[in-house]
């Protein structure tokens, strides 16, 4: 692998002038590398599939997670696979951080890499009967509240009332996804290269708040049944749609889709889960 496509955050000045650096490195080896332009990061996407160019062989993001996640979902058509250089803290995505930079395209000119294939989700939006929203997500889709209030929404599982929630709202994740939100939420940690649909609900108005995990191919719908008085919204992988009424439906499945990243080390997640935990 000897040709790439450089994506910084271009909100880490850090990750913009490492960009430049790297490219000349990979240059120097005798490798070919392009970075994506400069521009203001609109949350809605970095880069287009338009910008890459032809005979592109991987990717190579600068920032963070955030950063990764992004850059996959941007350029999923392309089934690219994508290398992580951590400029942040410690993330669970990023294979590697700019004091390895140099090291890991090494590594990579050699073929010394494998390819771990993520599960992602696709989300919609239905209102009357239409798709008024739609996008994938490789962390998570989330049905919250904007404030202080909370929503009422029926839970279903291929078509089957599995509970009716009155709380904060509810994450459907991915197992690259359990590490984020989730967690944070007290959902379960789950290995990433496993294929299933985590669903967690946000602080519900019960004695009893449990995970439900869910097999990859379930279909999954949040129905918001009940009055409300305050903002409801869905986010996917963290991009806002805001303005849920009742009555609109969110439904989730496996995406058919899947995110390819570039790893080194075989046991790289479970050394940052431990030091994570630790």
């Amino acid at each position: 692998m000897k040709k790439f496509f450089i994506i910084p955050n271009v909100e880490k000045p850090e990750a913009m002038a490492f960009s430049g650096r790297l490219r000349t490195y990979i240059e120097e080896q005798g490798g070919e590398a392009a970075v994506a332009g400069n521009r203001d990061f609109d949350g809605e996407r970095f880069v287009s599939v338009s910008e890459v160019p032809a005979g592109t062989e991987g990717i190579i993001t600068l920032g963070g997670d955030g950063t990764i996640i992004q850059a996959a979902r941007d350029t999923d058509e392309l089934m690219l696979p994508v290398l992580g250089v951590n400029m942040g803290t410690l993330g669970f995505l990023a294979e590697t951080d700019s004091r390895r930079a140099f090291d890991a395209v090494n590594r990579l000119f050699r073929d010394e890499y494998m390819v771990e294939e993520r599960m992602m989700i696709r989300g919609k939006v239905i209102r009357g009967g239409e798709v008024i929203c739609e996008n994938a997500s490789l962390n998570d889709v989330v049905l919250r509240t904007a404030g202080l209030s909370t929503v009422e929404f029926d839970f279903c599982v291929n078509g089957e009332l599995i509970k009716t929630y009155h709380g904060d709202g509810m994450i459907l994740c991915t197992p690259t996804g359990s590490t984020a939100y989730n967690l944070s939420a007290g959902g379960p940690i789950v290995m990433p290269s496993a294929s299933m649909i985590l669903a967690t609900p946000l602080n519900p108005h019960t004695m009893l708040q449990r995970s439900i995990v869910l097999p990859d191919d379930a279909s999954v719908s949040l129905r918001i049944s009940g009055t409300r008085t305050g903002e409801v919204l869905v986010s996917f992988d963290g991009t806002v749609y805001p303005g849920l009424a009742c009555g609109d439906e969110i439904q989730v499945r496996k995406d058919e889709k899947k995110v390819r990243l570039l790893k080194l080390e075989k046991d790289s997640f479970l050394e940052v889960l431990r030091n994570k935990l630790e």
